[in-house]
């Protein structure tokens, strides 16, 4: 077990900063073992307007060569500096034992921040995609122009920071300035529990920062309709590594959602993720004992799930082969949750 004492050792003080420009570094923290999810990055962010962008990092949590073969596909053409970055030894070694979301991705930023060579970063989300093509120079427009610390696309999903007055932005998409990360202990900018306002509690990627910086430092611009945004599929995905006994209830679809996509874009080997197979996910339809479930009274959230995979397979990164296929692959759970299910519901 690894505690508290250690990352506060591990990352008690940054690096020397490196000269900076005015700008914005993109970093684009990736799982290392779901290559796919880079490609589809690397895919989205290459059609945002790069007028601010100094530079772009790739940093997976484990360096694998599916993220070594996306990094030299894309830079060809991609538009300015292209960089993969490898985290330090302790890390490479640890971090893929622990499988903790948390963790990989407080060391990701760590990573990026530290190299950075802009007055700003701006954080992708792996399981995010944009609509519009100039959502980051915008974002980062509005945060410089205003002289924030932190401009983010959506607010805290915690409600006990709204409970004592405070109102954060949620890290994915965040733009943020680089020399306020570094302001704070790099420990302090990984999820971790800590005191405040005399309570105990744990405090997700840069909000403990967050929670110490004027308010008036930090916004809040909501894109709406110009991103599609999964939330929570990479922790799910570590969630089911670590599963060990009984069915997984794939409630939100997230693991289907990261198989759809393998078999749709992967430009490796499909076979090479530890996922099962659509057909394996769809065997879990409505059977309690199935490796993965999904369960009538799911049938919402697959709505919900179905309208947004559309809105992103119908975005310029794919191809309407790969739609069709998209649909044909997903025949089953439409099936049962558009036919099937209101009908047994009714009955229950």
């Amino acid at each position: 077990m690894v505690g508290a004492q250690y990352w506060r050792r591990r990352y008690a003080a940054w690096p020397a900063r490196p000269a900076q420009r005015e700008g914005y570094t993109l970093l684009v923290p990736v799982p290392g073992d779901l290559p796919v999810f880079l490609d589809l990055s690397l895919a989205v962010t290459a059609l945002q307007r790069p007028t601010s962008r100094v530079a772009t990092y790739v940093v997976p949590d484990q360096m694998t060569a599916g993220v070594r073969d996306a990094v030299e596909r894309a830079r060809p053409t991609w538009h300015g500096d292209l960089q993969l970055l490898s985290l330090d030894l302790p890390e490479r070694l640890l971090l893929p034992r622990l499988k903790d979301p948390g963790r990989n991705h407080g060391a990701q930023i760590i990573a990026g921040v530290s190299a950075a060579r802009s007055s700003h970063v701006v954080l992708h989300d792996a399981d995010l995609f944009l609509l519009q093509p100039d959502a980051h120079q915008r974002q980062y427009e509005r945060a410089r122009d205003a002289d924030l610390d932190v401009l983010g696309v959506s607010p805290s999903w915690d409600a006990w920071y709204g409970e004592h007055g405070l109102r954060l932005a949620a890290t994915w998409e965040m733009t943020a300035r680089t020399d306020w990360l570094r302001a704070f202990a790099p420990h302090r900018l990984i999820g971790h529990d800590a005191d405040l306002f005399g309570e105990r509690h744990t405090f997700d990627t840069t909000f403990w920062a967050q929670c110490h910086t004027p308010q008036e430092r930090i916004g809040v611009h909501q894109l709406g309709a110009d991103l599609v945004h999964f939330n929570y599929v990479i922790s799910t995905y570590r969630r089911y590594q670590r599963h060990t006994a009984g069915p997984f209830h794939d409630n939100q679809f997230r693991l289907l959602l990261i198989r759809v996509l393998i078999d749709l874009f992967d430009r490796g080997d499909p076979t090479a993720y530890t996922l099962p197979s659509l057909t394996e996910l769809g065997a879990g339809l409505g059977d309690p004992g199935a490796q993965v479930v999904y369960e009538p009274a799911d049938a919402a959230a697959y709505q919900g799930f179905r309208g947004r995979l559309t809105a992103i397979l119908d975005g310029p990164w794919t191809t309407p082969e790969r739609r069709a296929r998209a649909a044909e692959a997903l025949t089953a759970f439409d099936r049962f949750y558009r036919e099937d299910v209101p009908d047994r519901l009714s009955r229950q």
